[in-house]
């Protein structure tokens, strides 16, 4: 069954923090919005995000300070225009959350709290309910959202392809509702990649299984340009099970005073530049290398030393998490390595989130601005979701490229068959195990080139089933998985130099004079 929806101004897909608040200015502006969701709203990485905002909001911070540490975690790589826009806006944009009524953490006296994490020379990062600022600030964007008469939300439906006329203007896309069984053409003047990330193909990832690329596929398919693919961050404190959950444990924590011990409970970072607080990288290499060193598969992230008040009054709900798993972080250290967390590759754009496709834009995650250059520094992500977002919707609108309403075309609506399901999720588990070995977070040639043509040879096998005539869901999903896994190995083969998150072991020295694009 095949249903058209009333055309918008504006089409977004993805509602985390940037497809939300994206959606939020537009309609605000006086637009009109459709949202669509793979999900629920209240879902996605941003949901989950731990991280706060940063943001300069002291007289003792300074502009010219947070950009400095962006620019020195980024590894000298990010685009500088990307990187001042970032922290000026998102300086007035933290302001007018503020004033807008989101809750962000405060002392008993009124004033806001600001914590200090990792790469960071200031106290400059606004958390809300905690360790849950993602939770907190997608919830009051969705409030906001749902509030706007002008702005429609369709939830549970999978955008599996986008639509573009003859001359290339990417004018909106088709989407399969699970709840319905039914596929949906929506047309729109201009089109929002929100989608997040591709951490979720990896083996260990704090981000949800949704975080696979397809949004990333969805605009290489349309003719845009995939950037910067072989910067995936590695979080160097997710929680360690042999089977068990995987999830974050905040970078606040360290901020905190917690410390990394090793198997015999000695701090190993100690001597080193920023100790505990150092950049991403290089704590999440430091772990990789100890794992290596010893033994057991993870290292241990103490707070025997820290107050139990202080603990419970900030990271009360990551205590209870922990614990859950049988962990009393009260008399042990809690077991942690890294885990795939933020893609910093994705869909090249310009500072207004065009993708180079008439009528096509991205923000968020799944775009790819310059402005982490080769390591983000962290609680930027949110900050960027919120500054892109605003920028995409607002120049989304003005698009007055020439365009023609877009046609589905014959023999491409989805449907599902429920039989491809288990092979399905043997291939994703297996490519996942490929590319956490051999792309993860120390990569050289060899490895890159085994897992290159492994992919080929997946990807050869899995287009030998045959498929009755239209897009069968999981086969959609198998094709797009391998695409961007093999576009990630592909750009770190190509790059043979390290750099911030991407580390070859067969060629360790930095370079930044490298090809971006792949």
């Amino acid at each position: 069954m095949t249903t058209d929806n009333a055309h918008s101004d504006l089409l977004i897909i993805g509602s985390g923090a940037a497809g939300l608040y994206a959606a939020d200015r537009a309609a605000a502006d006086g637009a009109r919005v459709t949202l669509v969701t793979a999900d629920q709203l209240a879902s996605g990485s941003s949901y989950w995000s731990q991280g706060g905002i940063a943001a300069v909001t002291t007289a003792d911070d300074d502009f010219a300070s947070h950009a400095a540490d962006t620019r020195a975690a980024g590894r000298g790589y990010c685009k500088d225009e990307a990187v001042t826009v970032l922290v000026r806006e998102g300086a007035a944009i933290a302001n007018d959350l503020i004033e807008r009524g989101m809750p962000f953490d405060r002392h008993e006296s009124g004033s806001l709290q600001r914590g200090l994490e990792g790469g960071h020379s200031h106290h400059r990062v606004l958390h809300a309910l905690g360790v849950q600022t993602g939770k907190a600030l997608v919830d009051f964007l969705i409030a906001q959202v749902r509030e706007r008469a002008n702005l429609t939300v369709i939830e549970n439906a999978f955008a599996y392809r986008l639509l573009t006329d003859a001359s290339g203007h990417c004018g909106g896309a088709m989407l399969y509702r699970w709840q319905h069984g039914d596929n949906l053409t929506l047309t729109a003047n201009a089109t929002v990649l929100a989608t997040g990330g591709y951490s979720a193909l990896f083996a260990r990832s704090t981000n949800p299984h949704t975080s696979a690329g397809d949004g990333l596929a969805l605009a290489a398919n349309a003719g845009a340009t995939l950037s910067d693919m072989a910067f995936v961050q590695f979080h160097p404190t997710a929680f360690y099970s042999a089977s068990g959950p995987c999830f974050l444990l905040s970078e606040a924590l360290r901020g905190a005073g917690a410390t990394l011990v090793d198997a015999h409970g000695r701090r190993f970072l100690a001597d080193r530049d920023g100790a505990e607080l150092a950049p991403r990288d290089v704590v999440a290499r430091a772990i990789f290398q100890q794992i290596e060193y010893q033994e057991q598969p993870f290292v241990g992230l103490d707070l025997r030393h820290l107050d139990p008040a202080h603990l419970t009054a900030g990271f009360d709900y990551l205590l209870k998490q922990v614990a859950t798993q049988g962990v009393d972080s009260t008399r042990e250290p809690i077991p942690v390595a890294p885990a795939a967390h933020y893609c910093i590759g994705g869909v090249a754009t310009d500072l207004d989130g065009h993708t180079g496709v008439p009528g096509l834009y991205a923000c968020g995650e799944v775009a790819a601005t310059g402005v982490h250059g080769a390591n983000r520094l962290a609680s930027n992500s949110l900050l960027e979701c919120l500054v892109f977002g605003q920028r995409t919707a607002r120049h989304a609108l003005h698009d007055r490229s020439p365009r023609q309403r877009p046609t589905p075309g014959n023999g491409c609506m989805m449907y599902v068959d429920s039989g491809r399901a288990r092979d399905f999720i043997a291939r994703r588990r297996d490519l996942a195990d490929l590319l956490t070995a051999q792309a993860g977070l120390v990569r050289d040639a060899d490895g890159l080139q085994y897992a290159l043509d492994a992919l080929d040879q997946a990807s050869s096998e899995s287009q030998t089933k045959p498929v009755r005539t239209g897009t069968e869901y999981y086969d959609c999903r198998t094709r797009y998985m391998y695409q961007i896994a093999r576009t990630v190995v592909s750009s770190a083969l190509h790059r043979p130099t390290s750099i911030g998150v991407h580390y070859r072991r067969d060629e360790p020295a930095n370079n930044r004079h490298v090809d971006t694009t792949i």
